[in-house]
């Protein structure tokens, strides 16, 4: 059988609110390929990108824009119409040569209504032309001295444009940012909160960790884990409704917590229970991107253990590292107070409080699969003898998983 397998890394984009106002989706559309860069033919390569918009939004709120890379091969041949406008931002790479065919290109999308964006902007110059036409520039702001970022916000503003910071590291950084007139941003000081030296975890909170505890314990009793789903009718029927769904091919529909319990068997209710416990956090964008990151990290670990077959590193495990790798940012606590309240394996405990550990190259996998470092995850790939190929239909896998359960709990189901 013919596959095409496609990775799929998808970076939240936030306004000055700190809602996810768009995703900047990333693409590797074969085992093969060494780059993010189109290398392939024009045709083949358009429909990988259809393909992995379709993958990445099915099941998402469609008001939120999608930036695209397009590299100059693609604009020129306008592989950019497959896509919607409506959602789609083109994002014309720095790596383009502004030239007259270029330019128009970039206009005739501008006339069909596309939102266009430049990228990796530091004030080089040769892209006036092209600054012109563009709704959104991305200035590259790590590293970047105050007066040069004033100055180069000042400028832009002058075209009427949205201004977008990208490699956001830190709280100053954004609210410098900001007041220069940025009102996008993008990077990992969005990926972990800012907390309180020896602030106390709230009630909430503690109940929910000592639920986590109780189902990460070795010994935890399977007539226990199904007392406490019966024990809430919305969480019964949303389990009913998952494991009833297109997610699960069974024979016969299941009625009763017990009986899936009997087939579906108590490892995977219990990691179930957990995602949906992962997803019912607070509803805020940055921790519903965290429960969506952390759900589909779980799966595609879980998958990955399953390929490798080494006890050393369990699905069973890697799961759990995946699930709780982003549990600072759902919680709004630092990570090492809350891993006080589960009983974890301390190497994984180590991979996710960022310490030398074998669980800490996995946990890397996904991060680089994320920023799109395409090269580091088939390095990881190849010397563990895992195959590219089934390793990204298993990511494939992850993220429909994660969007079923999600849409469930968006459903009430």
């Amino acid at each position: 059988m013919d596959h095409r397998a496609i990775f799929v890394a998808r970076q939240p984009i936030f306004d000055v609110h700190e809602k996810v106002w768009a995703y900047e989706l990333l693409f590797r559309g074969s085992a093969s390929a060494k780059t993010a860069d189109v290398t392939e033919d024009d045709v083949a390569t358009a429909s990988v990108i259809a393909d992995g918009f379709s993958l990445a939004f099915s099941g998402m709120d469609k008001s939120r824009k999608a930036f695209i890379n397009f590299p100059q091969r693609l604009l020129l041949d306008d592989s950019v119409y497959a896509l919607p406008r409506e959602i789609c931002v083109v994002e014309v790479l720095e790596t383009i040569t502004p030239t007259p065919e270029m330019i128009a290109a970039l206009r005739r999308l501008k006339e069909h209504g596309y939102v266009i964006a430049l990228d990796d902007y530091v004030g080089q110059p040769g892209f006036e032309e092209v600054i012109a036409m563009a709704d959104i520039v991305k200035v590259e702001v790590l590293g970047m001295a105050p007066d040069k970022l004033k100055a180069i916000g000042a400028a832009l503003q002058k075209f009427g444009c949205r201004l977008l910071a990208e490699k956001v590291e830190d709280r100053a950084t954004y609210d410098l940012c900001k007041s220069y007139g940025f009102s996008l941003f993008q990077g990992f000081y969005f990926s972990r909160p800012e907390t309180m030296t020896g602030s106390k975890v709230p009630t909430p909170v503690l109940a929910k960790m000592r639920l986590l505890r109780a189902l990460t314990g070795e010994d935890f009793d399977v007539r226990e884990l199904a007392r406490i789903i019966s024990s809430d009718p919305s969480v019964t029927y949303r389990l009913l409704n998952f494991i009833n769904s297109a997610a699960f091919s069974l024979r016969s529909k299941i009625q009763s917590i017990q009986q899936a319990l009997t087939l579906l068997g108590k490892q995977q209710i219990k990691q179930w229970f957990l995602a949906v416990i992962i997803s019912d956090f607070d509803s805020t964008s940055k921790v519903q991107e965290a429960a969506y990151t952390s759900l589909q990290r779980a799966r595609y670990l879980e998958s990955m253990g399953k390929l490798f077959k080494n006890a050393s590193f369990s699905p069973e495990t890697l799961f759990l590292l995946g699930l709780f790798s982003r549990l600072d940012v759902l919680l709004a606590q630092p990570m090492n107070k809350l891993l006080e309240n589960i009983p974890l394996d301390k190497e994984v405990e180590a991979a996710l409080l960022s310490k030398p550990s074998p669980y800490w190259s996995w946990l890397s996998l996904v991060e680089d699969i994320e920023v799109g470092n395409w090269d580091d995850v088939e390095d990881f790939l190849d010397s563990r003898g895992l195959d590219r190929e089934t390793s990204a239909i298993n990511y494939t896998e992850s993220i429909q998983w994660t969007q079923t359960l999600l849409k469930c709990k968006a459903d009430t189901c």
